[in-house]
């Protein structure tokens, strides 16, 4: 390979690199490869996308934290050279917040409520949306004296099982001395972590992990 394409792979290489890009593939495709997936392809050779298999391919990545990474591929022969980009959807938050009337509905009708409790990442210290959170559960409690609840913290299956059975534990104390701080006395909770056993979504998609990452309060 020489000439003008490897001054455009070059130029881009350095561009790509300096935005904080990392190349995860540097080299060509296989026949086998290219005849599994070019049946379905949309857009092949001239009209980009995918290459053929005598083009020599480099492919990056550069990784957002929500999620919406960018791919960038390069690719061409002597003859000729493509810029291919594709950038993933970020992931959205869909999961809203329960109020207090809700949490207490669900409390008397199913015997839990499921909440999602926004902490730090890898952390027990509630954020404020999660400080938000305990204060609906504060309201719930306090608008039914009686009421007993136990804490019942969980996560995703992200890392190692004895690291999110802990950080469950933690995140599920974090939310009992938190309400007792409220006003709730400590004689009506309990806390308990599960780490990621009982999953109730899908770990596969970041829309999963999400819904696993929750505290359920269970009615005794």
């Amino acid at each position: 390979m020489s000439g003008p394409f490897l001054f455009f792979e070059k130029s881009y290489d350095e561009a790509i690199k300096a935005a904080g890009g990392v190349k995860i593939f540097d080299g060509s495709i296989s026949k086998e490869e290219y005849d599994r997936y070019s049946p379905g392809a949309s857009y092949l050779g001239e009209d980009g996308s995918i290459g053929y298999t005598e083009d020599q391919i480099k492919t990056y990545i550069i990784r957002r934290t929500n999620g919406s990474n960018i791919y960038i591929q390069l690719s061409g022969t002597s003859a000729q050279g493509k810029l291919n980009i594709l950038q993933q959807e970020g992931f959205k938050q869909t999961i809203t917040m329960l109020k207090a009337d809700e949490i207490t509905k669900d409390l008397n009708e199913k015997g839990k409520a499921i909440l999602y409790i926004n902490f730090d990442t890898d952390k027990s210290t509630l954020k404020p949306e999660g400080n938000d959170a305990v204060a609906e559960i504060t309201k719930a409690l306090k608008a039914t004296p009686g009421l007993k609840v136990a804490i019942n913290g969980y996560t995703d299956n992200t890392g190692n099982d004895a690291h999110n059975l802990q950080l469950s534990k933690d995140r599920a104390k974090a939310v009992l001395e938190a309400l007792s701080s409220s006003g709730i006395d400590k004689s009506r909770l309990s806390s308990e972590g599960f780490g990621s056993a009982q999953p109730i979504a899908d770990n596969g998609s970041e829309e999963g992990k999400a819904k696993n990452r929750r505290v359920e309060l269970i009615k005794k």
